[in-house]
């Protein structure tokens, strides 16, 4: 993946909508786009952090971080129903709240790795010492978890999006 990944995949947020005649069918669409963004989010970071065993070169390691952090500079700091046409878009209709929210909720804790990123990574030199020792690693284990957690809630939301009937 690229290294703008994730402002590249934040950016749906601030898409603006054209409401369509179908609307129900646009919102599951978007829906949708949310729900892989997510995925796609998660396989990025945990790669991120994931230390392979035969790795020669930990300087790979930290130039992947390296990258994480300068992408991070790019995003936005607030992912809030208000501030997002698509989640305000999705939220307006009951049946799609809980899709809308869980997916802030998703954003809201990326953002919380780009505090703890900044807070114990402020340098190359920090980064280094923090991957020399597994620091780093056992540092986001715990932020990891909480990802997995919230990708799941996106996707059970969007999993009752999808069994939505098509009529009121």
């Amino acid at each position: 993946m690229e290294v703008s990944v994730i402002s590249t995949l934040s950016n749906i947020l601030k898409r603006p909508i054209e409401p369509r005649s179908d609307a129900l069918n646009q919102r599951r669409e978007l829906a949708a786009e949310l729900q892989e963004n997510c995925q796609k989010l998660t396989i990025f970071l945990k790669g991120a952090f994931r230390k392979n065993a035969n790795q020669v070169d930990s300087g790979a390691s930290e130039k992947k971080i390296m990258n994480l952090m300068n992408d991070f500079q790019h995003v936005d700091s607030t992912f809030h129903e208000d501030t997002s046409p698509i989640l305000q878009y999705l939220s307006i209709d009951m049946r799609f709240k809980d899709i809308a929210q869980s997916s802030a909720d998703f954003y809201k804790l990326v953002l919380d790795l780009k505090t703890l990123l900044n807070e114990n990574v402020p340098d190359s030199n920090a980064l280094e010492a923090l991957s020399t020792e597994d620091g780093l690693f056992t540092m986001t284990s715990a932020w990891q978890s909480k990802l997995d957690k919230m990708l799941t809630t996106v996707n059970q939301d969007y999993m009752k999006v999808m069994a939505l009937q098509y009529s009121w």
